[in-house]
């Protein structure tokens, strides 16, 4: 298949799957480093979540890391109620246990969590 098909075929699949800094491939579904979570008021939103989540991508920012957060509901097994800041998912525990070890000055309290993402 060639030309201008080919090109809109390949427009239709959109980006490469996004790859964190350290080069490990992210999936919905693995091991997450969690650096934190803040209690949201159920599902409201609450100012000490907002500036919990961005105090500790300041931290994670700092060691070279950029966290994603959303709400504790979309992880399966996360207990609900909670913003989460989070590194992943990464396919392996090794991985996401070196992702921890680097993340460690800056997230002091992260742990490991296996989990599926269920995205937006």
């Amino acid at each position: 298949m060639r030309g201008p098909l080919m090109l809109a075929l390949l427009a239709l699949a959109g980006p490469a799957q996004a790859q964190s800094m350290r080069g490990v491939p992210l999936a919905d579904e693995g091991w997450w480093v969690v650096l934190g979570s803040f209690g949201n008021n159920g599902g409201l939103g609450s100012r000490a979540a907002d500036a919990a989540v961005a105090r500790t991508r300041r931290q994670a920012q700092s060691c070279g890391e950029s966290p994603f957060n959303d709400v504790s509901d979309k992880f399966s097994g996360f207990a609900s109620g909670f913003d989460v800041s989070v590194l992943g998912a990464y396919p392996t525990r090794a991985r996401a246990e070196a992702a921890l070890s680097r993340i460690g000055p800056c997230g002091p309290g992260a742990y490991i969590r296996r989990s599926r993402y269920a995205g937006e």
